[in-house]
């Protein structure tokens, strides 16, 4: 009984080893890669091909003929390797070589995109069996994984899902109500110059009312957007940007902007304008005949006393002026500002510069930020 058991085990193992053996016999597709088109390219159509070759033969389920028996049986019966490009020629190929799929196909590079589009040939029936085309972003070094990404595809096979991310295009559908917009909001960060009185303020020295500051300060904070119209590639915005400005020097500035924006979401170019609200201390002072700066108080001294005891009438206009020893008080101003947005990949860089125009000073400065939103459809 032992031995009779024993039989049956062997006999089992037996019939599955030759059952898997055939099942990866069958599953094993004979493929040829030919006549793979290449323009606009620098890379040479050959070594391409032999990309497609080395990424299929990393796929388990085909057996990839190599370029020198491929071209050694077309030379054989005179058919051309230039020329041969057509579904018939294609198919009579494969079945010279013995083949039973021909892989074709092109790879062609357009403005800010690399498109590739893979043909696969059932020599059997002389007919295309399937076919893919992608869209892949402009990056000519990055060829071969955008031919592993279209050759999943094509077999539908699944893909790495952080190498398609990097390298295939994503672009919406453009209707009349919904339109391809950049959404560009994000940290920002830069440096203002704050010129005219409020520049000479924030550099005098602290015993008269400055700061003895610089007046050239970093800042940094975070814009909000929000599209509220758009036609064709220009979309208007609303943005909202509050920053804190001077931490490099130890102080803390606050401010709020308001902008009203127009965008061109293909080119990355816009301007934008609006009111700021920022906070100031401030005090009623005077500047005297040499220009420089007084509170009022000082005016009350003994050498502007005349013979009665009396104080003689400040000649000089009293203003409001910044001041380290004043009160807080809220200011406004109204920013214009200009840009420009560089992308790479699904990262956008926007870069702009500003100006906010006083009575008393400006503000002049530049600002860059950064986020890796998609296009999208708001």
């Amino acid at each position: 009984m032992k031995s009779f058991k024993l039989l049956i085990s062997a006999f089992l193992i037996t019939v599955s080893s030759l059952a898997l053996a055939q099942n990866a016999k069958v599953s094993q597709t004979k493929v040829a890669v030919l006549g793979i088109d290449v323009r606009s390219l620098p890379n040479d159509p050959a070594s391409l091909a032999n990309l497609t070759r080395l990424q299929l033969q990393k796929m388990e389920n085909f057996i990839v003929f190599r370029q020198y028996d491929v071209e050694e049986e077309m030379k054989a019966a005179n058919e051309s390797l230039s020329s041969c490009l057509s579904v018939k020629c294609l198919s009579r190929v494969g079945n010279l070589i013995g083949a039973d799929q021909m892989l074709t196909g092109s790879i062609e590079s357009f403005g800010d995109r690399i498109m590739i589009n893979f043909v696969l040939i059932d020599v059997q029936n002389s007919e295309i069996k399937n076919s893919m085309v992608n869209e892949y972003y402009h990056f000519p070094n990055q060829l071969e994984g955008m031919i592993e990404l279209g050759l999943n595809k094509l077999f539908n096979l699944p893909s790495d899902p952080k190498l398609a991310n990097a390298l295939e295009k994503h672009d919406i559908i453009i209707t009349e109500k919904s339109i391809n917009t950049l959404n560009l909001s994000g940290p920002r960060m830069g440096i203002t110059y704050v010129g005219g009185g409020k520049g000479d303020r924030l550099q005098a020295a602290k015993n008269i009312g400055g700061y003895n500051m610089i007046p050239v300060m970093s800042q940094f904070g975070y814009q909000v957007e929000a599209k509220y119209m758009s036609a064709g590639n220009m979309q208007a915005l609303i943005e909202f940007i509050p920053l804190v400005t001077g931490m490099d020097q130890g102080r803390f500035i606050p401010s709020i902007t308001f902008m009203n924006g127009f965008r061109h979401s293909k080119t990355g170019w816009e301007f934008a304008f609006g009111p700021t609200i920022s906070v100031k201390k401030v005090i009623n002072g005077y500047y005297d005949e040499s220009n420089n700066w007084h509170l009022l108080n000082e005016w009350y001294t003994d050498e502007n006393l005349d013979e009665n005891g009396r104080y003689h009438d400040n000649p000089n206009e009293t203003v409001e002026e910044y001041d380290s020893r004043g009160q807080l008080r809220l200011s406004y101003g109204f920013t214009f500002a200009a840009g420009k947005t560089f992308t790479s990949g699904h990262l956008n860089m926007p870069i702009n510069l500003y100006l906010t125009p006083a009575k008393d000073g400006f503000h002049l400065g530049a600002s860059f930020g950064f986020n890796s939103k998609n296009k999208s459809s708001e």
